[in-house]
């Protein structure tokens, strides 16, 4: 047997097999708040009221469920590039390792002009000549050029030149048997470093005394990369500005004696001669900060 329903005032059609259909009529009402508290509807069939259909009450809000599992791990991402190859941090212990291997090129400069004598420090070049301060041979008639202790003659000047007005000479020099032996060292020329960079200064500080004759070292940051103003407005140095063109500060330690001597990067190039040096104070007998000349 099929049945058909609709909702509303509709007719109810029932159909048995091998018979005509019938009518019946359908009909709904809104069911009392006795009937259904939520509101709902009483249907009829042929007038008879059949039992209330009512709405459900609103549902409250469920708590939240708990967090599910974590899932599988992602597949493994791409390896990255690889950075380039990161620098040493300048170290003045290998730093002064690699001077040294080379230091039979660093000399001491003694001059005289019969009566009056002068010392300082110099470089054996790869071409044969020594680099020095000018100041040390000034109004010098003859240099010697000596090993450090113990002092072996390495050879005699034979022409001193000076480019320019710079605190800077070349001295072609008559080697002795010792003295052709040294290896001499390549200037690195017009090299001026940058501010805070690692610096060695080697030389003979007391030699005009006649003392510290063995190569002494010390390490030091460039304080200053140009001196020009600063020797411009010293009335004490305003006539250097010329001789040192271009000079620049070290912490590094010199004194008397290291002017003309060798100035080295972090890289162990020859970079530099000691010139001078700036004092702190009156009541302080040495210098605080060392000048030195680029290579020319």
């Amino acid at each position: 047997m099929m049945r058909s329903v609709a909702v509303g005032l509709v007719s109810l059609a029932l159909v048995a097999c091998g018979s005509e259909p019938a009518n019946i009529e359908l009909s709904q009402r809104d069911a009392t708040a006795d009937e259904c508290p939520n509101g709902g509807v009483v249907l009829a069939l042929d007038g008879e009221e059949q039992p209330a259909i009512c709405n459900g009450a609103d549902g409250r809000d469920g708590t939240d469920g708990s967090p599910g599992r974590d899932g599988a791990p992602g597949p493994a991402g791409a390896t990255g590039q690889t950075g380039a190859p990161g620098a040493s941090a300048a170290d003045p212990a290998t730093l002064l390792d690699a001077i040294a291997s080379a230091a039979g090129a660093i000399v001491i400069v003694e001059c005289n002009d019969g009566v009056v004598a002068a010392g300082g420090s110099g470089t054996k070049t790869a071409t044969g000549t020594v680099i020095t301060a000018e100041h040390v041979t000034t109004a010098m008639t003859a240099c010697n050029i000596y090993s450090e202790a113990p002092v072996t003659l390495l050879g005699t000047a034979t022409t001193i030149s000076q480019r320019g007005a710079r605190d800077q000479v070349e001295l072609s020099v008559s080697w002795t048997a010792a003295g052709q032996a040294v290896q001499g060292l390549t200037p690195q020329l017009n090299v001026v470093p940058e501010l805070g960079d690692l610096v060695a200064v080697v030389g003979h500080p007391g030699l005009p005394e006649g003392t510290l004759l063995e190569h002494q070292y010390t390490t030091g940051r460039v304080t200053a990369t140009s001196l020009a103003s600063t020797l411009a407005a010293s009335s004490a140095m305003s006539t250097m500005a010329a001789a040192w063109q271009s000079s620049w500060s070290t912490d590094a330690v010199a004194w008397h004696g290291n002017s003309g001597g060798p100035v080295f990067n972090a890289a162990g190039e020859w970079i530099g001669i000691l010139v001078g040096g700036f004092n702190g104070g009156l009541d302080n007998a040495g210098p605080d900060l060392s000048i030195v000349l680029p290579l020319f």
